[in-house]
């Protein structure tokens, strides 16, 4: 039976400002949502824990983790899925990274009727040309998928830059089909991330390949007042949407 997959990206700021008092609102929403897959970049693992194990804790999500750096204090930092349905099979493959450059990994899990890729692509401004060859990559993964695909990404590069516009010439840019207004995700009206003094931009995303968007809008963007500060789930807002099987030629 055809069915609708809902699907939410959120990067979680990793190890970030006030995590335990995040890590609640972060499971809350993710409760509120009743997403079928999560899609979570900046994760840290120590030891055999990750955070997304903390934010699946009493949620019933299958926990799947993919490191992509490893610090010198053996911490690690990575990307995870979360999903209602068993991972039937993944891998984890690194991103085109030059030496010197963090390195970045890409999740590609089998969940369902659908393969999903979670990344998180390098971050710097001036790195646009490394973005380049990694959107590449991405798209070259999701061609060579048997299934439907899902791509929950932070891409770090907003709409109309080269990398993502090549990409979304590619893969359905869920926010442009299903989403209103500008949709950013890293933005001043987000507190955590005003004092970064960056522009608002839209640089969280949700692809896929075949499968249509019927409905997208941010997530995780309403904070709370912690004694004389308020806290915000992350210091990105997240994207859910709902995908619906496209139709198929007669």
């Amino acid at each position: 039976m055809d069915t609708t997959v809902r699907a939410v990206t959120l990067n979680i700021w990793g190890r970030g400002s006030a995590w335990r008092r995040r890590l609640p609102l972060v499971r809350a929403e993710i409760a509120r949502l009743a997403p079928d897959v999560v899609g979570l970049q900046e994760v840290w693992r120590r030891g055999s824990r990750c955070q997304a194990e903390q934010i699946a804790d009493a949620l019933g999500y299958h926990v799947t983790y993919a490191p992509a750096v490893t610090r010198l204090d053996r911490s690690v930092q990575g990307n995870a899925l979360l999903s209602r349905e068993p991972v039937t099979r993944h891998d984890v493959l690194p991103l085109p990274t030059p030496a010197g450059v963090e390195p970045r990994s890409v999740l590609r899990a089998e969940t369902g009727a659908t393969t999903v890729l979670v990344t998180h692509l390098t971050w710097e401004w001036e790195h646009a040309h490394i973005r380049q060859r990694q959107v590449r990559f991405l798209a070259e993964l999701a061609a060579r998928s048997e299934r439907d695909v899902v791509v929950l990404a932070d891409l770090n590069a907003a709409p109309d830059t080269e990398e993502v516009r090549w990409l979304t010439s590619r893969l359905a840019d869920v926010w442009a089909c299903a989403g209103g207004g500008p949709g950013h995700t890293f933005t001043p009206a987000n507190g955590f991330a005003r004092k970064d003094r960056e522009p608002a931009r839209r640089i969280d995303f949700v692809l896929s390949d075949g499968l249509r968007a019927t409905h997208a809008e941010l997530a995780f963007t309403t904070p709370v007042r912690a004694g004389l500060r308020q806290v915000w789930p992350s210091d990105h807002f997240g994207v859910v949407c709902d995908l619906a099987p496209a139709a198929r030629p007669a």
